[in-house]
This record gives structure tokens, sequence and C-alpha cells, in this order.
């Protein structure tokens, strides 16, 4: 099969574009996501970037309506620094309109994909993280982001844990 060179590839950039993609959709996990200044094709100025679990992917920053489609995934949460571990589909889309042009631009769909979590038991190597975890922070949301947590399991990790 013959590889074709993206005409975009060129232009280096630091931040996910549609010449990394291409034209099929890309399902990632958001690790976190920063506030910082960027320095983009208009400028310098502050962004808020997507940070990937997937180590090959490149950050992506992050415009008003897939902002929205992220606070949408976290539950209505409006900070960053609670965005994080959500599952995305990103595809390019090529009708966006930018300075009196019309360019591909990277979407978030919006639909969130779905993902089997498996059932955690203490037979699992993450068992003892979650304990740790559990024993930390008194709390099992960012657990059952990875997670399914059964009602025994979770009194096994508070017993493991010794917390009440």
């Amino acid at each position: 099969m013959e590889t074709k060179t993206h005409w975009k590839k060129a232009f280096k950039s630091d931040y996910l574009s549609s010449s990394d993609i291409d034209d099929k959709d890309l399902v990632l996990t958001i690790e976190k996501v920063l506030y910082k200044e960027c320095i983009t094709a208009s400028g310098k100025k502050f962004c808020n970037v997507a940070i990937f679990k997937e180590s090959n992917i490149k950050p992506m920053i992050l415009n008003v309506g897939n902002s929205k489609i992220i606070k949408k995934f976290s539950g209505g949460k409006v900070h960053l620094e609670e965005w994080v571990n959500i599952k995305i589909r990103i595809y390019v889309d090529s009708k966006v309109k930018f300075a009196g042009d019309t360019v591909e631009g990277l979407r978030i769909r919006e639909l969130q994909p779905t993902t089997e979590k498996p059932t955690l038991t203490k037979d699992m190597e993450a068992f003892s993280k979650a304990v740790e975890y559990y024993r930390a922070n008194k709390i099992f949301e960012n657990i059952e982001t990875r997670y399914i947590l059964t009602p025994e399991i979770k009194e096994l990790i508070k017993t493991t844990a010794n917390v009440d």
C-alpha cells in the first residue's frame, strides 16, 4: 500500500491537526486539560489544551465548541482540572469557517464513545492501587472511571484501606 503525505505535514506543529488523523475518527482518552500559552497560526494566545493518555498523540488545542462537548462529557464540570479520564472521538470537519476561509478543523463528536470497563476484583493488580487511592482521597469517583465497582468490592477497598 502506498503511503501518502498530507500537504500540512510541511508546516510543523506541536499540536494535533487534521493532517495527523486524515479522514478517520480517532478515539482518545483525555489525561488532563491545561490552560496555557500557545503559538498558533494567529499568533500567541492562551488556550485550553487537551493532553492525551495515548503517548503517540500530540496535544490538541480546544476551541469553544470542543470545550463545551468535553464539559458535557465530564458531567457538567466547569473546571479544566476536573476534565480527566474522558473518552472522546475526534474527526476532521472540512467545512470549518476561519478568518473568512473554509478550512479543515478538528471536532469532537457529540456522542461520547462507550468503553467496556472491567469489574475490579481483589485479585487484580489495580486493586492495591484502588486501595491506596481510596485511603488518600476517601472517594471512589476516579476509580469508577476505569472500573466497575460492586458494593462488595467497595466495602473490601474501605476495609483494606482502614477507612470508614
